[in-house]
């Protein structure tokens, strides 16, 4: 939105105090003329913007210039602080920022979200993850990590942070293996230690491949087809899609879904107890009921 194009180019201005119209066109993505005429906009709006031509010319503020929150509308506003006050989720230290703009904004008191990217009982050592890890990324330093992958095998590796992502209910690091010498995938609930060295890298990862996309040393993938009892219905939503789940006559519900071919798939299905059926692969049952002769094994039972 121009709106929000015309935000990004004043904080920018405020930031740099200087800036080239190419830079800003690089950085939002847009042509530079797009710049010139959202310069434009911005002086119409009351903002003291002007471009200077030449080799040291650039897009500037007059001096001396303070963010006029007038720019923005009450609903723009809330918006504004609204997202930061999601940032918290991750422990970030933004209350001096937001106390700030509430001021600036005349708001208080709109707090409308709370979210908590940590596991229960692990505050303190997920909120010290997520923070070495935006520091990695940021500063550009290398990580140390012991990482449990899902076949139960542990390694050490150093990498490249580039970036974090939420996907499918779990937080997930990618990043460049020294060791591999290519992206990976690190779910962060099985990084048993990491440590933020005081080494630095210079890579710039503008485009990194797709979380979608098979990594060389991603397991093979399983297609199951179950249907869950009307009783186990609500497991069947926490768990899966709209798309992937389909809710029958009966209440039952057919899901089709895509997993990892490991043994962490046949614990999975037995944590929903006899409220699964399998309907498919055959396979898939005939390995259930080799897993559950071991396990009867392994307890004695």
């Amino acid at each position: 939105m121009k709106t929000d194009r015309l935000f990004q180019i004043l904080y920018l201005l405020l930031e740099k105090k200087k800036i080239s119209a190419p830079e800003l066109a690089e950085k939002l993505e847009v042509s530079q003329r797009t710049i010139y005429r959202d310069v434009d906009a911005l002086s119409a709006c009351g903002i003291p913007v002007y471009a200077l031509p030449g080799k040291n010319g650039g897009i500037s503020l007059l001096p001396g210039y303070k963010f006029d929150k007038s720019f923005l509308s009450d609903r723009e506003q809330d918006e504004i602080l609204f997202v930061l006050q999601s940032f918290q989720a991750a422990n970030q230290n933004i209350n001096p920022l937001l106390a700030k703009l509430g001021a600036s904004f005349q708001k208080s008191g709109r707090n409308w979200i709370e979210v908590d990217f940590s596991r229960w009982g692990y505050h303190k050592f997920d909120s010290e993850t997520f923070y070495q890890i935006k520091q990695g990324i940021l500063e550009k330093q290398l990580l140390e990590i012991e990482y449990c992958s899902s076949s139960g095998e542990h390694t050490k590796r150093r990498i490249k942070p580039a970036r974090l992502i939420f996907k499918s209910r779990s937080w997930y690091l990618q990043a460049y293996c020294l060791r591999a010498e290519d992206f990976r995938i690190f779910k962060l609930n099985r990084i048993r230690s990491l440590m933020l060295t005081n080494e630095h890298f210079t890579d710039v990862f503008e485009t990194l491949p797709s979380i979608d996309e098979p990594y060389p040393e991603t397991e093979e993938m399983l297609r199951l087809k179950l249907r869950f009892s009307p009783s186990m219905a609500f497991r069947a939503y926490d768990e899966f899609s709209a798309a992937d789940a389909e809710t029958q006559p009966d209440g039952s519900v057919i899901v089709n879904a895509v997993f990892p071919d490991d043994g962490w798939i046949y614990s999975y299905i037995l944590g929903f107890g006899t409220g699964v059926e399998i309907l498919e692969p055959v396979s898939v049952k005939e390995k259930l009921r080799e897993y559950l002769e071991k396990l009867q094994e392994h307890f004695g039972i």
